[in-house]
């Protein structure tokens, strides 16, 4: 497994207490933070929680190289584990930041750690992920989630979600509309990484009908839009702000020339704008053999419902897709008899990557500069992409 070299600058609240010695640490992704915690806590003597990414050498954006994460001790660290040579630089680290999450604040993972367990009742968190898009801790049969201010809130979404299919997603155990905190049921099983005929079929079949419903529900949904129609507007600012080479310049503005009639041919799939979950591969479907459940709902926005099947159909090994596309089309047909499904995922290849390039710079405009480097390259290659796919499939 690749591995990341971690740095720690500690402080105890806001105080700077020192450094700790460069350690390798798996997995290699900056926002897993579990096994940093783990070594920190072990090395220290007292509970910790990674606030934030202070700096990344980038290997690959967003795993391995040398990470530098700021770190809450949640108490005196061991005497004489830590270089406590003053940093220059810390006033800046922990000086006010306009766009910073909550949970990067000094004491933010533990106010949500502390609003979970007076729901769940006295246990240890874990906190498993954080980066510029959510929080993540793990209490025994339950998760508390914090998601950003331009993304939706898991908890809210799944009960929308389960008025009609109530297993479809992890039971909801609590939420802060205030905060943007989720607290939910674990949902038993394993990630679906590899999905087998019956939970493509199962997970697929569900989500399109629940989809067809909330169709009508467009006005009660605390999500995000992302509209067909907009998005001719959206590339042409992306244009202003994202950095191009004169050559990807010129071939993005010939596909905006394209795109009413992309975006004609996709509406006329007949089929309904509606809640789209906006990362639908099967890692974010949990299975134990007999009942399945999606998660991870922070990226839901309201859209075209092929931006889940053409999502899903990329990340699926090549022999699994025509299975998947059966199974979305014949439910989407028995909702929508006179709809035409399969007609939607051609101008939705170029589409999906046109709608991921504006998400991706919405997180862009909205996360303070040191965690950008997650996301920094991606409206750029997914603008590239999009020109691609056309010549590809459509030219």
């Amino acid at each position: 497994m690749e591995v990341k070299w971690v740095e720690a600058l500690v402080s105890v609240g806001a105080a700077y207490v020192g450094r700790l010695p460069g350690f390798e640490v798996e997995p290699a992704w900056w926002a897993e933070v579990e096994g940093v915690t783990r070594r920190l806590e072990r090395v220290l003597g007292v509970r910790t929680v990674v606030l934030r990414l202070v700096h990344a050498d980038e290997d690959v954006i967003g795993r391995g190289g040398r990470t530098v994460y700021h770190v809450q001790a949640m108490g005196e660290p061991r005497s004489g584990v830590l270089d406590e040579t003053p940093y220059d630089g810390w006033d800046a680290i922990v000086a006010p930041q306009p766009l910073r999450a909550t949970w990067a604040e000094v004491d933010g993972p533990e106010r949500m750690a502390a609003w979970a367990q007076s729901i769940i009742g006295p246990g240890e968190p874990v906190q498993v992920k954080t980066w510029n898009l959510s929080c993540l801790m793990r209490f025994d049969g339950a998760w508390a989630k914090a998601t950003s201010r331009f993304a939706s809130v898991d908890a809210d979404i799944i009960e929308q979600v389960q008025r009609y299919d109530e297993t479809l997603a992890p039971t909801v155990l609590g939420r802060s509309m205030a905060d943007r905190w989720s607290l939910l049921a674990h949902a038993p099983g394993v990630d679906c990484w590899e999905p087998d005929p019956a939970t493509v079929e199962n997970v697929v079949s569900r989500w399109v009908a629940v989809q067809a419903q909330l169709a009508g529900d467009l006005d009660v949904l605390r999500a995000p839009r992302m509209l067909p129609d907009g998005l001719t507007a959206q590339v042409r600012h992306l244009l202003d702000v994202v950095d191009l080479p004169t050559t990807d310049h010129a071939d993005v503005e010939q596909l905006l020339t394209r795109l009413p009639a992309l975006i004609a041919d996709l509406q006329a799939a007949g089929l309904p704008i509606t809640l789209v979950h906006g990362d639908f591969h099967p890692g974010n479907w949990r299975s134990d053999g007999t009942r399945r459940a999606i998660v991870d709902w922070a990226d839901t926005f309201v859209g075209h419902p092929a931006t889940d099947i053409r999502r899903l159909l990329d990340w699926l090994p090549e022999a699994k897709r025509a299975h998947a596309l059966e199974v979305w089309t014949s439910t989407w047909k028995s909702r929508l008899p006179d709809a035409d499904p399969p007609r939607a995922l051609r101008p939705m290849t170029v589409l999906n990557h046109l709608i991921y390039a504006v998400m991706y710079q919405t997180f862009l405009d909205n996360i303070e500069p040191d965690e950008r480097v997650y996301h920094r390259d991606d409206p750029r290659t997914e603008l590239q992409a999009a020109v691609q796919a056309y010549r590809n499939e459509l030219a």
